[in-house]
């Protein structure tokens, strides 16, 4: 009887921990990182939250515990934020539309066993997109086809080293009337480029962003993971909390600077590429706020694009401006990165 009840108790304790950890990833996307950070590892571990709470309704309905209404009202009242996560939508593309993509090319892959250059290229011609844009590009070590993409424009991640081959690249089968880089006040190796293009006498202006990265390692995962809880443990634990920390706050500044550098735009705005932050987090809700985001109009299935270590973090994004209408979203697993390539289609509504 002791033994069950110790296991009652264990039970009770590990549910009411899950509903108050899935409450606070429910505030992470309206608190900046820099007033309180630490809702943001919240909104970072959503999935995780939102699993126990679904395995925990499953046993009280399954043990016929009226326990299970708690689990099941908090399930509910954030309906909204699992619909940032999964969807079940139907394409309404036509031929005429524009297709765009954004990847994540994860350095081509060069230094993980080989080169997906051609690969890409193949895939960028073979997809008909209009527009791409490709991030972690070593501008050196590949190309893409300029019959297929007579415009093009590589920005390295050092401002004050061009001839630095890392950075971000954009293609199109359109004129790239404008460029400009977006200037944080931090030195990072990540960035954020405007782009205006100019399509069939439309302009519209592609937001390449590729926000500052958690740094999280197979090895991070490993020693969080697999290691005894000895004083070494808790060092190495406080420390990658501290940069988690820091890391979440730097991307707020940058969100924060990309929103100023776009506010006034004379033209509709897509904004794409890898924010390194999941749908519940302050980052998304800034950049979302008042557009569409392509995934939740169109998307279909489970909208995980991370895919190390495991596929369950959507954070590559394409989100746009209402003078834009979506009529299709999907990912692709068909080129070797830790990425997800995202696509989506849009008609230009006049």
């Amino acid at each position: 009887q002791r033994v069950k009840t110790l296991i009652k108790t264990f039970l009770n304790f590990i549910n009411a921990f899950a509903i108050l950890g899935l409450s606070l990833s429910y505030l992470s996307p309206f608190v900046d990182p820099q007033d309180f950070w630490i809702i943001s590892f919240f909104g970072l571990t959503y999935t995780f939250w939102l699993g126990i709470n679904i395995i925990f309704l499953l046993l009280w309905i399954l043990s016929l515990k009226r326990r299970g209404i708690y689990n099941a009202l908090i399930l509910i009242v954030g309906f909204q934020f699992t619909a940032r996560n999964v969807q079940f939508n139907t394409s309404s593309k036509t031929s005429s539309d524009i297709k765009v993509c954004s990847f994540n090319t994860h350095v081509q892959e060069l230094y993980y066993g080989g080169n997906t250059s051609q690969k890409i290229d193949q895939y960028l011609t073979n997809q008909k997109y209009d527009i791409a844009l490709l991030l972690e590009w070593l501008n050196n070590e590949g190309t893409i086809n300029n019959s297929a993409y007579p415009y093009q424009k590589f920005i390295s991640t050092q401002e004050d080293n061009p001839q630095r081959n890392y950075g971000l690249k954009l293609v199109s089968k359109y004129p790239i009337l404008n460029w400009e880089r977006i200037r944080y006040d931090h030195n990072t190796s990540n960035l954020a480029v405007i782009f205006d293009v100019d399509i069939d006498g439309k302009i519209i202006r592609f937001v390449g962003v590729h926000l500052q990265s958690n740094k999280v390692s197979p090895k991070d995962y490993q020693t969080l993971i697999n290691s005894s809880l000895d004083e070494e443990y808790k060092t190495y634990a406080l420390e990658f909390i501290h940069r988690l920390k820091r890391l979440s706050q730097l991307r707020s500044k940058q969100t924060k600077t990309i929103l100023e550098s776009i506010e006034n735009s004379p033209y509709p705005v897509i904004i794409m590429g890898d924010f390194n932050d999941t749908p519940q987090s302050y980052t998304y809700q800034q950049l979302q706020k008042g557009r569409e985001d392509a995934f939740i109009e169109k998307g279909t299935g489970w909208g995980a694009t991370y895919l190390k270590p495991l596929p369950f973090l959507r954070i590559d994004y394409i989100i746009h401006d209402k003078e834009l209408q979506c009529t299709d979203y999907k990912s692709s697993t068909s080129i070797k990165s830790d990425h997800s390539l995202i696509e989506a289609s849009f008609k230009i509504l006049k």
